[in-house]
């Protein structure tokens, strides 16, 4: 019985739900049946840039998309050849000339063998779910796919993203879950969530492996690069004249951009000349605070919105903040608060899990349901200290050399306890190989 009549048959007795889940094992099954293991001497790594080789954006997922793919191309990993490949709507997956051009048409069809692998980088929603099938194919012929996994929180909080999004994001993931054989976890929060819901969506409790990556504090080896605006200097003389606080990430809810303003105005109602410094685009479901980011009376003096800011530029504005506020109210790992600490930059942070693994370096936490009064103490007493101003005695950083390493040596299928190998200091080692970030297989 094929998976259309079986299908029409369950359609009267399951809900959609059983359906997703019966769909996933159906599929799993089929893909794993065929699947073979017979390795040639040099394997091909085929790395998804579908997203950032049309349109880089400069956001966390494109810096770590486009950090990692130089890399990897770069230093040509033992064993390794590796390509670049992206699908369109239309196009499936073929092979780009990144970062020298997007896919073009639909000619050079990559054609995996037994031992290659597929590696979901780029968060391209679309292409994974129109060519679902291409990928189970790639499966059928030995390749291995596994996928990036940034964070769940279209389907987890649903309310601060667009509808469609959601709903692209939903299909995404039931993609993954048909065709998996492993996915890379940005953190340990993002492994343990992705483990549950891939278990109450659809069943799927085995068959896959998760890693947990180091993500890289090194800014400018993900470098968008772009030069520095004109007027930007006298722009930075300007803010160096008051205490400068930054905030790095796209203006949408879950950011905590609103609750940062509010305190904020409180301080300047109180004849405090602290500077706000937001940088990055406008996103969604955020029109009142977007509105009155670019109509506020202040903008200009003590409050600066900078929407396209790139990375020179950026670099320039870590060096002259005084600290960097990290305010979101959910994260999948929170790349602007590794970055500030690869600066040396003190850091108030909402008292989230996924930030308290970084306690050590001295971040000062404020509580996450704090009242406006009470941020606007936290900022005032962060920005007034005197350690607000010193930079801090640092650990080794994870560089983005560091998780480009740690993606070959799991894909070599090395031993867990292996894994830091090469990746550096033995701080590295110690920080990558706590209890709960070794790879799991289920």
């Amino acid at each position: 019985m094929n998976w259309s009549e079986l299908q029409k048959r369950a359609q009267p007795y399951l809900s959609p739900a059983w359906l997703e889940r019966l769909r996933v094992q159906w599929t799993r099954r089929s893909v794993v049946r065929k699947l073979t293991d017979a390795r040639g001497s040099k394997r091909t790594l085929f790395v998804d840039v579908s997203v950032i080789s049309e349109n880089d954006a400069g956001t966390g997922i494109q810096r770590t998309v486009r950090a990692v793919v130089a890399l990897l191309l770069s230093e040509s990993p033992p064993g390794w050849t590796v390509i670049p490949v992206a699908a369109t709507r239309k196009c499936p997956y073929r092979r780009v000339l990144w970062p020298t051009s997007a896919i073009a048409n639909c000619g050079d069809r990559i054609l995996p063998v037994s031992g290659d692998v597929f590696l979901g980088l780029d968060f391209s929603l679309d292409a994974v779910y129109r060519h679902r099938r291409q990928l189970a194919s790639f499966r059928r012929q030995g390749c291995k796919v596994w996928f990036v996994m940034y964070d769940l929180l279209p389907i987890q909080r649903p309310d601060w993203f667009s509808d469609r999004l959601v709903v692209r994001f939903a299909n995404w993931l039931w993609s993954t879950a048909c065709v998996a054989d492993g996915f890379f976890c940005i953190s340990s929060i993002v492994e343990r969530h992705l483990r549950e819901q891939l278990s109450r969506r659809y069943s799927l409790t085995a068959g896959f492996s998760t890693r947990v990556l180091p993500m890289g504090a090194d800014l400018s080896s993900a470098r968008h690069g772009r030069g520095m605006p004109e007027g930007f200097e006298a722009l930075i003389c300007q803010l160096k004249e008051e205490r400068i606080a930054l905030m790095v990430g796209t203006v949408e809810p879950r950011k905590g951009h609103a609750d940062v303003l509010k305190a904020f105005e409180r301080l300047w109602a109180h004849g405090r000349k602290y500077r706000l410094v937001v940088v990055g685009r406008p996103g969604w479901k955020n029109h009142e605070l977007i509105t009155a980011l670019e109509t506020h009376a202040l903008q200009g003096s003590l409050l600066f919105w900078l929407k396209d800011v790139s990375d020179d530029a950026l670099q320039k504005l870590y060096e002259a903040c005084d600290g960097v506020i990290i305010a979101s109210h959910a994260e999948g790992f929170g790349l602007p608060l590794v970055e500030a600490l690869g600066h040396g930059k003190r850091i108030l942070a909402r008292d989230l899990e996924v930030f308290r693994v970084h306690a050590g370096f001295g971040i000062t936490y404020f509580a996450p349901d704090s009242s406006e009064l009470l941020l606007a103490q936290s900022i005032e007493d962060w920005l007034e200290s005197p350690v607000g101003r010193a930079v801090p005695t640092l650990r080794d950083l994870p560089s983005w050399s560091d998780t480009a390493d740690c993606i070959i040596w799991a894909l070599n299928e090395c031993p867990a306890t292996d894994c830091a190998g090469g990746l550096g200091s033995s701080t590295h080692r110690e920080q990558l190989l706590k209890p709960d970030q070794h790879e799991r297989s289920y």
